[in-house]
């Protein structure tokens, strides 16, 4: 690290998913590297002098250059659309996916910091490896895509960051091939919150967990309320009938629309969901749109590594309105929850282990 600037290398190791993908050079974008590095660096140094924009957001006041020093390579996602031999859909992409939608990976790259204040440069300095640790980029980078590390971390150092901040998981499954990784990552993710149909049908593992909490999956709540959009054959396993339904799936994340495909038709069916908050005057109160899962996974050298938060509380007890061509059905998400005891319901499964 010189006076006024700071260098380093990074190493990736899956792709990102890049709205400029088909232009030379596309990788990790500064516009979305620098919030995140400011939030982070303020809130772990919060006696930073900082810069404050006129909407009143604060920043650090340097300046970041990405170089890359690769060969460019796109590689287009339709061939994940496709329903082959394995019966897998890709989790990235619908169909008629647009061109800007497309996967930039393999690239090294160089981060260099410009600043006149070396407090900032310290600040950067020393602790740059954990942010890469923590920070995944681009789209659907809570499933994995986007993750990078410092050139030199090790694993060690990396698993001592995670651990730092919560409880941390490890996927027993590994591979060193990026695209096996995103698969192992979209079919666990599959798994553990809405289910499996193919090769074998698997009920959830929320499900199971929920199960043992006398707590009412939705989908059968939306069988008897919707029962034009969805139809199953499958019944509970190991479940008894439970008093009451609740919003389970929206633990792990809440979409905007849920997608079925009546029995003996094809085109599917939605269903809007939209949070029952009526107090506009209070942010914290304001209506729920989306929720962002409070589960990331994190790639590092072929190993997945699953972090939390404990952003589902937020939504512990709150109301979604279900709609369907001018029908409404109103339903609560569980008022308890424990992400880590959920977490260790499914290490027992097999599937993941803590990292002590």
């Amino acid at each position: 690290m010189s006076q006024f600037k700071a260098t380093f290398t990074l190493k990736q190791h899956t792709p990102i998913i890049h709205f400029q993908a088909d232009q030379s050079g596309a990788t990790l974008r500064a516009t979305e590297l620098k919030p995140k590095l400011d939030k982070f660096l303020l809130e772990r140094v919060p006696e930073l002098p900082r810069i404050k924009n006129a909407n009143g957001h604060e920043s650090l006041d340097y300046k970041v250059k990405i170089k890359y020093l690769g060969k460019n390579e796109i590689d287009y996602p339709k061939p994940f659309v496709k329903k082959g031999t394995e019966g897998y859909v890709a989790p990235y992409f619908a169909d008629g996916v647009s061109i800007e939608h497309q996967v930039d990976k393999d690239n090294e790259i160089t981060l260099t910091f410009f600043s006149f204040n070396k407090k900032i440069l310290d600040a950067i300095n020393n602790n740059i490896r954990i942010f890469f640790s923590f920070e995944n980029f681009g789209t659907r980078q809570s499933k994995g895509f986007g993750s990078y590390h410092i050139a030199n971390v090790t694993k060690k150092e990396v698993e001592e960051h995670l651990k730092n901040n919560n409880r941390l998981f490890k996927l027993n499954k590994s591979s060193k091939n990026p695209k096996e990784l995103l698969k192992i990552i979209d079919t666990f993710y599959k798994e553990m919150k809405s289910g499996l149909n193919y090769p074998k049908y698997k009920k959830s593992l929320l499900f199971k967990y929920m199960c043992t909490k006398d707590k009412g999956w939705e989908k059968r709540w939306i069988k008897q309320k919707f029962p034009d959009v969805i139809y199953g054959k499958h019944e509970p396993v190991n479940c008894q009938p439970p008093k009451e339904f609740f919003y389970i799936r929206a633990l792990l994340g809440v979409a905007e629309l849920n997608e079925y495909y009546p029995h003996g038709q094809k085109n599917k069916l939605q269903i809007k969901i939209e949070g029952d908050r009526r107090d506009k005057n209070d942010s914290k109160k304001a209506d729920i749109q989306r929720f962002k899962s409070p589960i990331t996974f994190k790639v590092f050298e072929g190993n997945i590594y699953l972090i939390y938060n404990n952003s589902y509380k937020d939504i512990l007890g709150e109301k979604f309105r279900f709609s369907f061509k001018g029908r409404q059905e109103k339903i609560s998400v569980p008022s308890e929850f424990d992400l880590y005891e959920f977490l260790k319901f499914v290490e027992k499964e097999n599937s993941i282990s803590e990292v002590k």
